[in-house]
C-alpha cells in the first residue's frame, strides 16, 4: 500500500503549486494508474487513483488530449490536467526517474495555470500537517 498526497499551495517554490508527494510504493502506483487512465479518452478524477489522498475541496481531473495543454484552472480549487499522449509519457518518464530516492520533478506543461511538482522523500507527515493548517 502506497502513499500519494496531493495538495494546492500558494507561493510554494515561488508559485502557486499542485504538489504530488509520494512514497516509493505510491510512486509505482501513480505511474501504473497514469499509464492506464491516459490511454483512455475519458476524463478521470485523480482522487480515484488508489492510495491517493487529495486535499479537502481540491479536484483534479486528468485527460489525454490531442493538443498538449497542462494543468488548467477551472475554478479556485478545480483543475483539469490536459496532456497529449507525448506529454503524459514525458510525465511518466520524469516520475520513473524519481525511483532513485529523495528528489522532486517539475511536471511542466505548455500552458500551466499552476505549476505541478512531484516529490518523493522530501515532505513528511509533519510538513503536511503544518501546511494544511498554515
Amino acid at each position: 500500500m502506497g502513499l500519494i498526497r496531493v495538495g494546492l499551495f500558494e507561493g510554494f517554490k515561488g508559485e502557486d503549486t499542485l504538489l504530488i508527494d509520494v512514497d516509493y510504493d505510491g510512486l509505482h502506483g501513480l505511474i501504473a494508474w497514469l499509464r492506464q487512465v491516459t490511454s483512455s479518452a475519458h476524463e478521470v478524477g485523480l482522487s480515484v487513483c488508489p492510495d491517493v489522498n487529495v486535499q479537502m475541496g481540491l479536484e483534479v481531473n486528468v485527460l489525454c488530449v490531442a493538443h498538449d495543454a497542462g494543468l488548467l484552472k477551472i475554478s479556485e480549487r478545480n483543475f483539469v490536467w490536459q496532456r497529449s499522449e507525448e506529454g503524459w509519457m514525458e510525465i511518466i518518464d520524469k516520475l520513473e526517474a524519481m525511483r532513485v530516492g529523495a528528489c522532486h520533478q517539475y511536471l511542466d506543461g505548455p500552458r500551466d495555470d499552476v505549476q505541478v511538482v512531484a516529490s518523493i522523500g522530501e515532505y513528511g507527515n509533519r510538513w503536511w500537517s503544518r501546511a494544511a493548517t498554515g
